[in-house]
Parts: C-alpha cells; sequence; structure tokens
C-alpha cells in the first residue's frame, strides 16, 4: 500500500511541476507605492526586481537613537531576498568610513561621503550632528543598499546612485541631520 501512495504522490507532484511550468510566466512584483520607511519609490524598485510568484516587504522601524543602533529594509521576492536597504548609527568618522573598506572593488560614488558602488550594490555615509531632542550619542550614519537576483543587472547598476540619493535625503529628513530638511 506504501508504494502506491508514493507512486500517486509522485504522479501527483509531477502534475503540480507540469502545472506550474505550463501556466503563464511569473510577473513582476507589486509593491506599495512608497516602500522602507517610505524612503524608495515601490514602482522604481519593483522595475528592477526578478519576476515572482509573491512579494513580501518588511521594515524594522527607522529609529536610531544610541551608537550602534542599526535598522533594515528587506523585500522578499519567492521569499528570496532581493532588496535590502541598511542604516547604522556610528559614533566616529573612523567607524564610519571602516564600513566603506568591506568593497575594495567599489567605484568612488558623488553620494554623501565615501560614496562606493559596486556590483549590486551601494554605500555611503553622512555626518548626522545629533539634535538635542533625539539625544543620540553617534554623529555618523552609513547607508547600504544591495540588490541580489536581479534581471538585469545594468538596469540595477544605474539605478542605484537614484536610490542611494533618495534613502540619504530621506535620513537626513527622518534624523534631523544639518543638509537634510527637517523633520516632520
Amino acid at each position: 500500500m506504501s508504494r502506491f501512495r508514493s507512486a500517486a504522490g509522485a504522479v501527483a507532484l509531477a502534475g503540480l511541476l507540469v502545472g506550474c511550468s505550463a501556466g503563464e510566466p511569473k510577473a513582476a512584483p507589486e509593491l506599495p507605492e512608497r516602500i522602507c520607511w517610505g524612503a524608495f519609490s515601490g514602482p522604481e524598485v519593483n522595475r528592477l526586481l526578478a519576476p515572482a510568484e509573491k512579494v513580501d516587504h518588511r521594515a524594522r522601524p527607522f529609529v536610531l537613537t544610541d551608537e550602534g543602533d542599526g535598522t533594515s529594509c528587506q523585500i522578499y521576492a519567492d521569499r528570496a531576498t532581493s532588496f535590502m536597504a541598511r542604516a547604522e548609527l556610528l559614533a566616529s568618522e573612523d567607524e564610519a568610513e571602516r564600513e566603506m573598506w568591506g568593497f575594495p572593488d567599489a567605484l568612488p560614488l558623488d553620494v554623501g561621503t565615501g560614496g562606493s558602488l559596486r556590483n549590486g550594490g551601494a554605500a555611503t555615509y553622512v555626518a548626522c550632528e545629533p539634535a538635542a531632542s533625539f539625544g543620540r550619542s553617534g554623529r555618523y550614519v552609513a547607508l547600504e543598499i544591495d540588490f541580489t537576483a536581479v534581471p538585469d543587472e545594468a538596469k540595477a547598476q544605474a539605478a542605484l546612485p537614484e536610490l542611494l540619493k533618495d534613502f540619504l535625503a530621506f535620513t537626513q529628513r527622518e534624523l534631523g541631520c544639518a543638509g537634510g530638511a527637517a523633520r516632520k
């Protein structure tokens, strides 16, 4: 009896797989108008992602109050991370520069301080004098964006500088950094 169930299970599984492959091709995932704390345009990021059956968007709160605090936002396409944005509050410029050293093949990018563009990602940091009302001890914020499994690497690389600029502007506004608009 167990051989019959195994064979029947295998046939059913094969039928499901054929049904999936014979069905319509996957479409690009649909994202909300604004994603990752509102820092990025969902449609802009959406056009860079690989087609997927399902997309999930998860973000930890954008709260950076003490040095070493970090936050991240991820977009999962079919349960695999496709996009990630990360911010970390650091105590010194030396520490912020070390964050950038991990990418020896990166190209310089004129975004923030020490901006860099690498295969599938971009990073920078910015001095952020803490506003007295926030009570932060750190003064530098390191920012990083990464794409994985994009269908068009050249398109993603071309979009990364503008996405990093958006992330930098959002961070400066959100944290009340000099050079950014006041927090709403």
